[in-house]
């Protein structure tokens, strides 16, 4: 379970549990994370946030884990096949998509980001992490693809932020802050080593760049 989301689950938790702190995320709000696999954040957040948590992922057996493993009943894990969210309107206080848009085709991040808005609350944040061609941090990401030829690889997408804005223009989100890969803007909640041995402390970056909209 903790390779199936590409490995460091305690410390990828914590890096993305702190980016919704320093983002504003309060104990008594309502979070949905779309692709939150056998959840990372969710486990990094079961203690911090007490308000309802709200999970979408394609595999049934991740999701049951990461019910299991976050142990907080009231907190819904739903299996998701098509770039819809099942919730109301109106429902969440944050929705949050880290490494999703990374792997989709421009047209399901779009819907997927509609879906976002009409989940979202007035004044809600949506948060999204995504590869960018501008970023030198990512150009390996890019090589390492095109030297794959499996034709069953694994799709890793590159989004520009003229892509973005426009869409969310499009849909009426207000932008509140595009952060490049390497820009350090993360404040930790709790010091943690990388399986590398790299130490993250203080205030940090996040590997990909993280976009944050405004509903």
């Amino acid at each position: 379970m903790d390779l199936v989301v590409g490995g460091q689950y305690r410390q990828i938790g914590l890096l993305e549990s702190s980016a919704l702190i320093t983002l504003g995320l309060q104990r008594e709000h309502t979070l949905i994370d779309i692709g939150c696999g056998s959840g990372r954040l969710p486990f990094a957040l079961r203690d911090y946030l007490s308000g309802h948590f709200v999970g979408t992922d394609i595999l049934d057996e991740l999701l049951i884990y990461a019910k299991e493993k976050c142990g907080r009943p009231g907190w819904e894990f739903f299996p998701t096949f098509d770039p819809i969210i099942p919730k109301p309107d109106g429902t969440a206080d944050f929705v949050t998509f880290f490494s999703v848009f990374t792997h989709l085709l421009d047209e399901d991040i779009y819907r997927f980001l509609t879906e976002a808005c009409r989940v979202a609350k007035p004044g809600a944040t949506i948060v999204f992490s995504f590869l960018d061609f501008e970023c030198e941090l990512h150009w390996p990401v890019f090589e390492s693809t095109l030297a794959n030829r499996n034709p069953n690889r694994v799709l890793n997408k590159f989004v520009s932020k003229g892509a973005i804005r426009r869409w969310c223009r499009q849909i009426g989100l207000r932008e509140e802050a595009i952060h490049d890969g390497n820009e350090r803007w993360i404040s930790l909640t709790e010091p943690f080593t990388y399986t590398d041995g790299r130490q993250a402390e203080g205030i940090v970056e996040f590997g990909q760049s993280v976009a944050v909209f405004r509903r």
